[in-house]
């Protein structure tokens, strides 16, 4: 019998095409529901209401959210991965000085790609609300918008984006990391009554990774996680040890791995 999972993402990855297009899918008799959504806050409110049954999103929206707002998410699948995102201004933007009294679009204030960014800005001497503004605008072409429009001057973009405007490229945040992870997160009762399910969709996932990398070598990514934690303990916003198994687990993963 064919399953329909519900799955929420910023972007379709060239591993859900792949898994698409070489039957991957298909062979563990799933069919994938994809939505694309515009913000972080709406797509983790939803998955806490069980809209989606898996959401890929950024590691720091799960530990916002599990610690700060009362969910209970857990990540099935973490592999090794790079950030991809530049701070992008506008042209009148020329140095982090130049941040001072104007507005940086945001897709969520609290988490997400907004963390790194605080770090980036903090090591340039700046303070949040004192020296500079954030504006919750959403996700990538929210963002862009704001730019164009004149209502901000900077803001995390996809690494390759087309720019106008003469918005350009003036910082990344890959350089604060040597590990990072992208992940696949649920909610955890959801995951202890569907476990064949996950087990499954991440067969699926895996063994397109796999067979786009041209390696089965693969493993859970503790070492990108832990990095994110202490990024978000670094301006001082996770309310617990850094420990990704908090949040985390490798349980399924390892049994979905390829062989």
């Amino acid at each position: 019998m064919t399953d329909t999972l519900r799955i929420s993402t910023f972007s379709r990855t060239a591993i859900h095409t792949h898994a698409t297009e070489k039957g991957f899918y298909a062979a563990e008799d799933l069919k994938i529901e994809v939505d694309m959504t515009q913000g972080s806050k709406t797509q983790m409110a939803q998955l806490k209401e069980g809209v989606w049954d898996f959401v890929s999103t950024n590691f720091d929206n799960v530990l916002y959210w599990n610690e700060d707002r009362g969910a209970d998410f857990l990540v099935v699948s973490a592999m090794e991965s790079l950030p991809h995102q530049d701070l992008v201004v506008r042209p009148e933007i020329r140095t982090y000085e130049d941040f001072r009294g104007k507005v940086i679009a945001v897709d969520a204030a609290e988490s997400g790609y907004v963390t790194p960014l605080r770090v980036l800005l903090s090591n340039a001497g700046l303070k949040e609300n004192e020296d500079y503004t954030l504006i919750e605008a959403g996700a990538t072409d929210e963002r862009v918008a704001a730019m164009a429009s004149g209502k901000a001057v900077g803001a995390m973009v996809s690494e390759g984006r087309e720019l106008s405007y003469g918005m350009w490229v003036m910082d990344a945040i890959g350089r604060l990391y040597t590990h990072y992870a992208s992940i696949i997160v649920v909610r955890r009762e959801w995951a202890a009554a569907n476990e064949s399910l996950i087990l499954r969709y991440l067969r699926a996932h895996l063994g397109a990774a796999a067979s786009l990398k041209g390696s089965k070598d693969v493993s859970f990514a503790w070492s990108g996680l832990h990095e994110m934690m202490e990024v978000r303990s670094g301006v001082g916003f996770l309310r617990g040890e850094i420990d990704p198994t908090r949040f985390a687990t490798e349980h399924y993963f390892e049994q979905a791995l390829p062989h």
